[in-house]
């Protein structure tokens, strides 16, 4: 759970948009946000999960689909959603913040 509210995050990440793609291409749609049932619903995820150490800070969130969020889980530094391979790496010099890459 975390202390962020998502119409909040999703106006900070994606400005006035109506729809945006995930990290793994998943489509969401802010329309959808709290619908748990539309395959469309964004969610929070924690890059590094609360599970493990991570932070519930801006840092250490991104938006994601709900089915990209359910299946990273918290696999943490490596993960499989979407048929794709993924890490996130700490950006140097931060005491928190991390970028996801996708693996070959």
């Amino acid at each position: 759970m975390s202390k962020y509210n998502l119409y909040d995050l999703w106006e900070t990440f994606f400005t006035n948009q109506t729809e945006a793609f995930d990290y793994a291409g998943r489509r969401m749609l802010k329309s959808a946000i709290g619908n748990q049932h539309s395959r469309f619903c964004p969610t929070i995820d924690h890059i590094r999960p609360l599970s493990n150490d991570g932070k519930d800070s801006i840092e250490n969130i991104i938006i994601c689909n709900i089915t990209t969020n359910a299946e990273k889980g918290d696999s943490f530094p490596c993960w499989q959603t979407n048929g794709k391979q993924f890490q996130a790496r700490k950006v140097k010099g931060t005491s928190g913040e991390y970028d996801i890459f996708q693996l070959k």
